[in-house]
C-alpha cells in the first residue's frame, strides 16, 4: 500500500501571507508620507489584496475537490467509517 503525500500548501501560505504585507506596508508607507494620490494607491492595494487572497482560497478550494474525488476525504460518511 503506497502512502499518498498530502499537502500542506506552506509555500503558498507564506507566499500569500508575505505579498499581502508587503502590499500593506506600502499602503502604510503612502499614508505616513502623505503620498498626494493615496486615494489610486488604496483602491490598487486594496483589489491586489482581495486577489491575492481570492487567488489562495481558489487553489485551497481545488485541493479539497481533489481529496473528495480520490477518496481520501469522506464528508457525508457514506463509507460507514468515521474520518481519523
Amino acid at each position: 500500500m503506497t502512502k499518498t503525500k498530502t499537502s500542506t500548501r506552506t509555500f503558498s501560505k507564506r507566499a500569500t501571507a508575505w505579498s499581502l504585507f508587503g502590499i500593506f506596508a506600502l499602503a502604510f508607507y503612502g499614508v505616513c508620507v502623505g503620498y498626494p494620490d493615496l486615494a489610486e494607491l488604496i483602491t490598487v492595494v486594496g483589489s491586489e489584496a482581495v486577489a491575492h487572497l481570492v487567488l489562495y482560497m481558489g487553489v485551497g478550494h481545488l485541493d479539497m475537490r481533489s481529496l473528495i474525488a480520490q477518496g481520501l476525504l469522506d464528508l457525508r460518511r457514506k463509507g460507514g467509517k468515521p474520518d481519523v
